[in-house]
């Protein structure tokens, strides 16, 4: 299979690489005649321009003159550019032609039904291809009308010869062809497709064609199927094979070919098959003997490594055992380390919340220890205010623990479209009198309303928010420097937050345990160490990412990055049954 595959793409690449040698030499080869065609037309263009403001002729045509006296110079004319000229009057008939020596002489043949005459008729100059009426000679017709005033007197025509070009095809030993508007060959290097079609014309075109351009040619249609390739088509014309090529003549509405024949590509992908089929068979042999003598080595060497392997399996028995002493040892030690981790962390959260509620309780011992004293002296208003003062610190020890009871359950609240701009905005407000204080210089850098729409429950993405806020300023308590920035930028499918403060930036420790619950690098009293956690969950189950970094330029950078409004569903949840 490798080796029909090998010999495959052999046999392709040759023919790939052969049928682009012949796509340039046929571009270069089609440039180079469509040059020399096009310059052979134009050389002979200007004859009949100047022919039509001679004053000799302009007097054959207005009956001033004798044809006698005009033929001997259009003569003159025709042997030195090597071609027929003739003189129409304006009805078509010939007056005056420079063979009038010959007995092939057009003198007094009417030509108005060639389409030259047509278009000189119009006032314009004409040219086209057909076979002499009388001389039965094909060549290249180019008429140019005499005026005198904006008159017509006649027509002016010079036909030009192409038989030398077209010879000089043969004798390089090119196939090339030109084909006319409707397909007819009338230039061609193989005499035996000239005036043949390269497609099927119907009977009324083939009997206009005739009576018009070429009289009695046969006008057949050649046996050719196509098959489009790389740079051209491939052409199967009388049992040949070839690489056609063509290129449009705008100005005369012909196609000229360059055919080139496929006959050495197919000889030279055969080569290279032959050549491969030799290697690939001789790389089979050379692969036969490498695997006998590889299976002889590998007997003696099985040999050898079975009794390695009886030796390995007694020592890997040995090394089982080993681990498996070494795995119990390791969790004996892991489950130690869990627990240990577990005290410690139930250490922090006590010494926490024991600190935070200690103190509200000895001030309601205190407060209540006057109220009872001015019960006593009968001062109830002093009584009223201590009992207020009473309920705000109950109110505290409510908010501590509800940060305990937030971080021991799930809620992901009612998720709706909100826009994070607007609690930017809230939570901004709510501490500026804070911003002020301390003389935070804010740089807000925000989208318009409606841009950063996510699915969140907003109080929660508030609270999110706040604590931010709330790290932010703490960290930047003590700096000469306080500046904060905070951004909103949206992507394609997800919005990002970015507050960045210029306070001392996070150790490298912190960074570690920044997220984790009770981890505070305050002193005790000033939080629990909750905040940053409890975030940490809520824009998890918002679908969305938390990150703290140091920026290059100094001070701490958190990015929040959640997704957009459209990419996921609204979800709502009140809570965990029973919470």
């Amino acid at each position: 299979m490798l080796a029909a595959l090998a010999i495959w793409r052999v046999a392709a690449f040759t023919e790939e690489w052969g049928l682009e040698r012949l796509r340039r030499t046929g571009e270069a080869r089609i440039t180079l005649h469509t040059a020399s065609l096009l310059d052979t037309l134009e050389k002979y263009r200007h004859i009949p321009y100047i022919l039509a403001r001679d004053t000799r002729i302009r007097s054959l045509l207005k009956g001033d003159l004798a044809p006698v006296h005009v033929n001997p110079h259009l003569d003159d004319f025709a042997l030195a550019a090597e071609t027929l000229i003739f003189v129409m009057d304006k009805t078509g008939q010939t007056v005056a032609t420079s063979n009038w020596r010959t007995a092939e002489n057009l003198m007094g043949i009417n030509f108005a039904f060639r389409p030259y005459f047509q278009d000189a008729l119009q006032g314009k100059s004409g040219s086209y291809y057909a076979v002499g009426v009388k001389t039965r000679k094909p060549g290249f017709f180019i008429s140019y009308p005499v005026l005198e005033t904006g008159r017509l007197l006649g027509v002016v025509v010079v036909k030009v010869d192409l038989g030398k070009l077209q010879e000089g095809w043969r004798e390089s030993g090119e196939t090339l062809i030109v084909s006319d508007a409707g397909g007819v060959l009338f230039l061609s290097s193989r005499p035996e497709w000239q005036y043949r079609s390269l497609r099927p014309l119907p009977e009324d075109t083939v009997d206009r064609l005739r009576k018009v351009q070429y009289l009695d040619q046969p006008l057949t249609p050649l046996a050719i199927t196509r098959q489009p390739a790389i740079g051209g088509n491939i052409m199967q014309l009388e049992g040949s094979s070839y690489l056609e090529q063509s290129r449009q003549l705008l100005d005369y509405g012909w196609r000229i070919h360059s055919l080139s024949d496929l006959a050495p590509v197919a000889a030279g992908v055969r080569l290279a098959m032959a050549v491969t089929a030799t290697v690939v068979l001789a790389l089979l042999l050379i692969l036969l003997y490498l695997r006998e003598r590889r299976q002889k080595l590998q007997s003696r060497r099985e040999a050898r490594e079975a009794e390695a392997i009886r030796q390995l399996n007694e020592r890997l028995q040995e090394e089982i055992a080993q681990h498996k002493e070494t795995v119990s040892t390791l969790r004996i030690t892991q489950a130690e380390l869990i627990q240990a981790g577990k005290l410690a962390a139930l250490g922090r959260m006590s010494a926490a919340i024991a600190h935070e509620l200690n103190q509200p309780v000895t001030a309601i011992r205190t407060f209540i220890a006057s109220c009872r004293i001015f019960l006593d002296r009968q001062q109830p208003d002093m009584v009223a205010e201590n009992l207020l003062l009473i309920d705000r610190l109950t109110e505290r020890m409510t908010g501590i623990t509800g940060q305990l009871k937030t971080f021991a359950r799930k809620n992901k609240g009612r998720r709706v479209p909100v826009d994070l701009r607007d609690v930017v905005d809230h939570v901004v407000a709510f501490f500026t009198p804070q911003l002020e204080q301390q003389t935070v210089a804010l740089a807000l850098e925000l989208p318009e309303k409606g841009v950063a729409m996510v699915l969140a429950d907003e109080l929660q993405l508030e609270q999110v928010m706040n604590n931010l806020l709330r790290n932010s300023l703490d960290a930047m308590k003590d700096g000469s420097r306080k500046n904060l920035r905070i951004s909103l930028t949206t992507t394609n499918h997800s919005i990002i937050l970015c507050c960045r403060d210029s306070g001392a930036g996070i150790t490298e420790e912190a960074k570690a345990l920044l997220f984790d619950p009770f981890f505070t690098t305050k002193d005790i009293g000033l939080g629990l160490g909750l905040g940053l956690s409890i975030s940490y969950g809520i824009i998890q189950e918002m679908g969305g990412t938390i990150k703290a970094e140091n920026h290059s330029e100094g001070g701490a950078l958190f990015t929040l990055q959640l997704p957009l409004a459209t990419t996921f569903p609204t979800t709502e949840n009140t809570g965990n049954p029973g919470s």
